[in-house]
């Protein structure tokens, strides 16, 4: 089993990379973050949408960079058949037996063959992750809208074009299939979707470093008004498997816009597109952390349960979706995030960027170091303690975690303290650490950031002296 040793600043710290002791879960401590046994976690890190299925990438030594970030989660398709694999030569679940030849010009789909290949590189990439201590966020279905562009779903094994198995209800062509993709009344379609299901649990059963996601953005507007009990027919079959299974596995709902809120017993965890900080983007620093806050604190307030934000960001070396955001945007995004008690696997990489990811590194390379020194799941988001352009975790009197994105002064509210703190900035840019001073309690006290960019500051009890 894989550990991270770490400072201590003479609290009992929090492990954010895994150790494989035990199913990820909820931490029971704080609901806002997850637990793997009895070490608390919050997830940060990078998507790699078609990773599995392009057959193209080496797996092992893209994980290897991806650890060096000191990242710990990332967000996969299942099958991205359709979306960032040139000329759809992407793996899929399903056997190309033909006869006849799909939308891409191979043969076409048999929807009741396993790809052996496929199978074998699903469990090839999480047995890696495994060993680099990542955890995997695995989204099974991709909306087959043709919102993301009409390959989407002129290439999908399940468009009637592609396969020989003549299932009723959807349409070929182009066109998406919306609705009929996500209707769970349609007995055929729904036994090839329940037969992937299970094997694909079946085949990942053992790991226990998985969030399942259902699909991506499955309640856009376009898809009502199946996707909710689709939904709920997940939820139900996952419930099953674990009772039959004796396993715990996290599921986990994704939102786009509106949340699937009118039954989210089944997911405990919720990954929210929310798209918030989106359209702040190119704003100033406060502005998209106070958006970022926003949509954290709101969703949290709504559904009690961590939250999950996979699509923020991108690539912040502007390689992949260039137009949202910079390094410094980025930045600003990974930190508000964690400080308002979310998690953050937002950045993108692809085939062409992952070599060159330097900003994304930086990134997180140094929020992994802040966060290994902080006791978070002991801590809450406290806007009450204080006043400013800043965003704060907080245990009241033992422990305040500050983030200000524009640099500058705040006030902190340290007057229920009773004892002295140690105060130590914190250089989100460089990952460098300021000489400690002391803090004494029982007023509102001024915390003047070294600089004008942003700056981070983590107080702590002082031990007493000896």
């Amino acid at each position: 089993m894989r550990t991270m040793g770490l400072r201590t600043l003479g609290l009992l710290s929090c492990v954010v990379l895994v150790r494989w002791s035990a199913a990820l879960e909820v931490c029971a401590e704080n609901n806002r973050f997850l637990a793997d046994g009895n070490v608390p976690v919050v997830l940060f890190g990078s998507g790699y949408w078609t990773i599995i299925s392009d057959a193209t990438v080496d797996i092992d030594e893209h994980n290897a960079w991806y650890a060096r970030w000191g990242a710990n989660a990332n967000r996969a398709s299942l099958f991205a058949f359709c979306t960032g694999v040139e000329d759809g030569k992407g793996l899929a679940p399903w056997a190309r037996t033909g006869p006849g030849q799909a939308n891409d010009g191979r043969p076409r789909f048999d929807l009741s063959q396993p790809d052996a290949a496929f199978w074998q590189r699903l469990g090839d990439y999480l047995r890696s992750c495994r060993r680099h201590g990542i955890y995997v966020w695995l989204q099974i279905f991709d909306e087959p809208f043709t919102e993301g562009g009409p390959e989407r779903w002129f290439l999908n094994p399940f468009n009637p074009d592609n396969n020989i198995n003549a299932l009723p209800g959807l349409p070929g062509g182009a066109d998406g299939a919306e609705d009929a993709f996500y209707d769970p009344n349609n007995a055929p379609l729904m036994a090839v979707q329940d037969a992937l299901v299970r094997r694909l649990l079946d085949a990942t059963v053992e790991f226990e470093h998985v969030v399942y996601e259902i699909g991506n953005e499955i309640n856009m507007d376009s898809a009502a008004p199946h996707a909710a009990e689709w939904q709920r027919h997940w939820v139900r079959l996952f419930q099953a498997y674990q009772r039959e299974h004796n396993k715990k596995l996290l599921l986990s709902n994704n939102t786009c816009r509106t949340l699937f809120d009118d039954d989210l017993d089944g997911f405990p965890v919720v990954n929210h597109h929310g798209f918030a900080p989106l359209r702040v983007r190119d704003s100033d620093p406060v502005t998209l952390a106070r958006s970022v806050q926003k949509c954290v604190l709101g969703d949290y307030a709504a559904y009690q349960r961590p939250i999950v934000n996979s699509r923020p960001s991108s690539d912040p070396d502007r390689t992949n979706y260039p137009d949202v955001v910079s390094e410094d945007e980025g930045r600003v995004l990974y930190w508000s995030y964690f400080l308002s008690g979310g998690h953050i696997v937002g950045f993108r990489t692809t085939k062409e960027s992952w070599r060159s990811g330097e900003a994304a590194e930086r990134i997180l390379m140094h929020l992994r170091a802040f966060i290994l020194e902080t006791p978070f799941a002991s801590m809450a988001p406290n806007e009450s303690v204080v006043e400013g352009d800043g965003l704060c975790l907080a245990s009241p009197g033992q422990t305040y975690a500050l983030y200000l994105p524009a640099g500058g002064g705040v006030r902190l509210d340290l007057r229920d303290a009773r004892s002295p703190f140690t105060l130590r900035w914190y250089d989100p840019r460089t990952g460098a650490w300021q000489e400690p001073r002391r803090i004494s309690p029982g007023d509102w006290v001024v915390l003047q950031a070294p600089g004008d960019k942003d700056w981070a500051a983590l107080l702590v009890v002082s031990a007493p002296a000896r």
